[in-house]
């Protein structure tokens, strides 16, 4: 009979157990097989808890390089934000250097423009002195008092010696008028000076005008417009818009002269009848119709239709508008840009003496035209 307490085989018990009949057997093999289970059990028990045990080992060891990881990312933020810190004062201590050499140099500015004021002011000054002379006459003495005043008058740093002339005065303001004013503005201006003369005590007076037009041209819009008219009036005929100043007793030989008023009028309307058949382009004023270019366009588009598609012009894109316009006249027609495209974009109404200025050179260029002259010839 084999010793069931030695066997270690569970499967080679059921055997025996299924073979025998003995029950005293029998009960010997289900001890040894509950032993075995035991035994078993036992066994897997231990493996749980060393799995356990290296489970918590690995995951205490995960803490630990969390903790590390962490303590060196903190670490390398506080670098980081150190680091920055220092960039950012730097920063700050070149920006107030900067702007600190800024105040200077505005500071040094306006000390040398206050000197050069100082300087003009200097210049444009009137001094009077006066001279006691004493005789002796004849039963006592005679005192005469002599007044003399000079006067030093600085026009925009150009001094004049004493006593400049009206006529000096008025030539030197018209320059600068002409210089300084919006194209298409002109005038008149009067200069009256007064001098006393000390040899025969006589207070001299003088006075000049000189009328002052905007360029191009001399005697300025008005002048230009009478031009026009005198070379392109029909004989006999007569325009619109225009008053007559007949002679007197209501004979004939009457002269034609426009009024300021009927010039702007009369191209105004010559500019509708050219532009205001285009779809949505309507020209009311010498201002805010022109003010995104589209005038422009189609009244040099209405001479030169094959120059662009006017139908893909956007009335936005104000900037490509007024270029696209200004060169097609220069190139085409040779008409000089008056007008800069960068001030045309900065405003919303444009200055309509400019704008006015401007199409008086489409007029005197184009009222002559092929296309013009085919129109009126068709319209006849």
């Amino acid at each position: 009979m084999p010793s069931y307490e030695t066997m270690d085989d569970e499967e080679e018990l059921h055997k025996y157990l299924s073979k025998t009949e003995d029950f005293e057997e029998r009960k010997r093999i289900r001890t040894r097989m509950r032993e075995l289970r035991e035994i078993k059990n036992k066994e897997i028990e231990a493996r749980r808890i060393q799995r356990e045990k290296e489970n918590e080992d690995i995951i205490k060891r995960r803490h630990e390089q969390a903790d590390k990881q962490k303590a060196k990312t903190l670490a390398e933020f506080d670098k980081m934000a150190k680091t920055a810190s220092e960039q950012h004062n730097k920063t700050l201590q070149a920006s107030e250097a900067s702007l600190k050499e800024k105040i200077r140099r505005a500071d040094e500015d306006k000390a040398r423009t206050l000197a050069v004021y100082d300087d003009l002011a200097k210049k444009g000054t009137t001094t009077t002195s006066t001279v006691s002379k004493t005789e002796e006459i004849p039963g006592g003495t005679r005192t005469t008092v002599i007044k003399k005043t000079e006067t030093s008058a600085g026009f925009g740093g150009v001094a004049y010696g004493a006593k400049p002339s009206a006529e000096q005065a008025a030539k030197f303001l018209t320059e600068q008028l002409k210089n300084a004013s919006c194209i298409g503005t002109e005038g008149k201006i009067s200069v009256k000076t007064e001098s006393w003369s000390s040899r025969d005590g006589v207070t001299h007076t003088s006075q000049k005008s000189e009328a002052w037009g905007a360029k191009p041209g001399a005697g300025g819009a008005m002048a230009a417009f009478k031009k026009m008219d005198s070379a392109s009036a029909p004989p006999g005929g007569s325009r619109p818009n225009f008053m007559a100043a007949q002679g007197r007793g209501g004979g004939g030989g009457g002269k034609v002269m426009r009024s300021p008023s009927a010039i702007k009028t009369m191209l105004l309307e010559w500019c509708k009848s050219k532009i205001n058949h285009y779809e949505g382009i309507e020209v009311t004023n010498f201002s805010s119709s022109w003010n995104n270019g589209m005038a422009f366009c189609a009244l040099i588009h209405n001479f030169y239709p094959d120059a662009f598609d006017i139908t893909k012009l956007n009335p936005k894109a104000r900037r490509a508008n007024f270029t696209l316009a200004f060169d097609t006249a220069e190139k085409l027609a040779d008409i000089a840009p008056l007008l800069d495209v960068e001030d045309m974009v900065r405003m919303k109404n444009p200055d309509w003496k400019c704008v006015f200025t401007y199409v008086q050179s489409f007029y005197r260029k184009l009222h002559n035209h092929e296309a013009n002259k085919a129109k009126q010839t068709s319209e006849q």
